[in-house]
C-alpha cells in the first residue's frame, strides 16, 4: 500500500476540522458549566460569617488594663487574690 501526500492532507484536514468540533463542544460545556456554579449560605452560615468578621476586625488587648496592670505591678501594690483563683480553676 502506498500512502501518498495528498491522503495524508486529506486525514490531517479531518483531524483538525473534527478537534475544532470537539473544542468548540467543550468550550460550551464549560461556559454552562461555570454559569450552573453557584453557592447558597443558609441564614445561619451568613450570621456567622458577619460575626467571624467583626471578631477579627477587633483588638484582642485591652491596652486600658494592661497599663493599669502593668502599673499596678511596678508599683508593688498589684495583689492576687487566691480564693478567686482558685474558684475559677474549680469552676464555682
Amino acid at each position: 500500500m502506498i500512502i501518498s501526500g495528498k491522503q495524508v492532507q486529506s486525514i490531517v484536514k479531518v483531524y483538525g476540522e473534527q478537534n475544532k468540533l470537539n473544542q468548540g463542544v467543550k468550550q460550551e460545556k464549560s461556559e454552562a458549566t461555570k454559569s450552573q456554579d453557584e453557592v447558597i449560605l443558609s441564614a445561619n452560615a451568613q450570621e456567622f460569617g458577619q460575626y467571624l468578621s467583626s471578631l477579627q476586625s477587633m483588638s484582642g488587648v485591652r491596652q486600658d488594663k494592661v497599663n493599669a496592670l502593668s502599673e499596678r505591678i511596678q508599683s508593688g501594690t498589684y495583689e492576687v487574690d487566691a480564693r478567686a483563683v482558685a474558684e475559677k480553676m474549680l469552676g464555682f
